[in-house]
């Protein structure tokens, strides 16, 4: 600390100690009017001077007590000035600056618990604005994290045997094991409670292909496959390549909000799309 800001402070520190002597020590009424009675001019001489010599040594005594209040004042601003305080008060302010981050970091974890919880009540709604009962919605809620858990030790064992998964592989294992879960019915309302789509959207089909030879078209919306439900072209894909290849199949489209029926053979169909958009999270990376 600068030594000049020191000495403004003792300046000020001894006015105030000044102040607060002279108005504590200040003589009640009756004694100023006894002082100014000793100091009348009428007074014997040898009165009048002794009278002066009292209230001067009262002003030595009082000044030497001040001087010394001082002197012990100016000690303890010293104490400011040294590396030692200097020290001390830097550890103070990394202490402080600790103690604010902190509470900063709380605060954000908390902050960080309470958006979980409001994804959680979203989700919820969600689903119950779908059609769900409220205990129900959390059931399936439940029933996601269980198969998400099951896909991470699927990932976990795969990458043990040396065979790893992609991440599309685990978000699939997820979406299967909760599609195999929910009864057709009820796993269409999810999707649509979530915004999704309960069919296939066909993108491209093939000229030369079996889907373009049954009248398949750009835009048709493939519901079902040999009389079971579909809602992904993973599932499709898969319902294609199972049974005897080449046996006739019955595939339930809706076109322009027509439903109808196409007959093509087992196998490829020689098609891309999309399935419904889901709202369905994605599995926890370890």
């Amino acid at each position: 600390m600068n030594r000049t800001i020191i000495a403004v402070i003792a300046g000020l520190a001894a006015g105030f100690a000044a102040g607060a002597w002279t108005t504590r020590d200040a003589p009640p009424a009756a004694e100023s009017a006894g002082t100014a009675k000793a100091f009348d001019a009428g007074a014997p001489y040898e009165a009048r001077i002794a009278a002066l010599e009292r209230a001067v040594a009262g002003e030595r005594d009082a000044r030497l007590v001040l001087e010394e209040q001082l002197r012990a004042l100016y000690v303890e601003l010293e104490r400011f000035d040294s590396p030692a305080m200097d020290e001390l008060l830097r550890s103070l302010a990394e202490s402080s600056e600790a103690q604010q981050q902190a509470r900063t970091q709380r605060a954000s974890r908390r902050d960080s618990a309470a958006r979980m919880r409001n994804l959680e009540e979203m989700r919820t709604g969600q689903l119950v604005a779908g059609g769900f009962t409220e205990e129900r919605a959390k059931q399936i809620l439940d029933l996601e994290d269980e198969v998400r858990m099951a896909a991470v030790q699927a990932e976990y064992e795969a990458y043990r045997n040396g065979e790893p998964l992609s991440p599309w592989d685990v978000a699939q294992g997820s979406q299967n094991g909760l599609r195999e879960r929910l009864a057709d019915a009820e796993y269409e309302k999810y999707l649509l409670a979530q915004g999704g789509r309960a069919s296939i959207t066909v993108g491209e089909v093939i000229s030369t292909s079996p889907a373009n030879q049954a009248g398949l078209r750009p835009g048709d919306q493939i519901l079902s496959y040999d009389g079971r439900r579909v809602f992904s072209m993973d599932e499709l894909k898969s319902m294609a390549f199972e049974g005897d290849p080449g046996e006739d199949v019955i595939v339930d489209i809706e076109r322009n909000g027509q439903r109808m029926q196409l007959v093509l053979p087992r196998g490829p169909m020689g098609i891309t799309g999309s399935g419904g958009r889901r709202g369905f999270r994605m599995g926890f990376g370890g």
